[in-house]
């Protein structure tokens, strides 16, 4: 797993190319929407290109830890094991399970974001999950296509669109 504490680590790891440019572009637009640019608004990540990431670096807030700032990491899975960290909330399995939280292996569940990345060509190659465990939010992770199949990934993104459209 690959744990990102802030933005300038997440660019780091772009320069690295341990983490491709469609993750920085995703972890941009949440920084850009709580201190925008002055004269330029940018609404999909999709739209964020190196001038503003070049901008971003320049802010304090990319020094900010994601921690504290959006309520957890960003994380990268890589492996099968790191899908374990992939945890949501089910009460019943918890007491059922030595008060252990489900992970994306163990069911399928709704989360508070739980969605394929687009691209601006072709297929999407990444999903994301967040569970908001606090006032700030949570840890953010990404899971890459070759994980998808184990992670059930379309099954929670479908549970989770569900459950959010029964509440409209």
């Amino acid at each position: 797993m690959i744990v990102i504490h802030d933005f300038k680590e997440a660019y780091a790891l772009y320069r690295q190319e341990l983490i491709p440019f469609r993750l920085l572009q995703d972890q941009a637009i949440v920084l850009l929407d709580l201190c925008p640019q002055p004269g330029r608004h940018v609404s999909n990540a999709l739209a964020i290109e190196l001038v503003d990431i070049d901008w971003l670096l320049l802010q304090p807030e990319s020094e900010e830890p994601y921690e504290g700032y959006l309520g957890g990491n960003f994380n990268v899975c890589q492996t099968e094991v790191d899908l374990t960290q992939v945890v949501g909330i089910d009460f019943a399995f918890a007491k059922a399970n030595g008060n252990r939280w489900p992970n994306v292996l163990d069911q399928v569940m709704s989360w508070d974001a739980c969605r394929f990345l687009p691209e601006t060509n072709g297929e999407p190659e990444w999903a994301m999950f967040l569970l908001c465990w606090n006032d700030a939010g949570g840890p953010v992770f990404y899971v890459p296509k070759h994980l998808w199949e184990v992670a059930r990934v379309a099954e929670h993104v479908t549970e989770t669109d569900r459950h959010w459209n029964a509440e409209k």
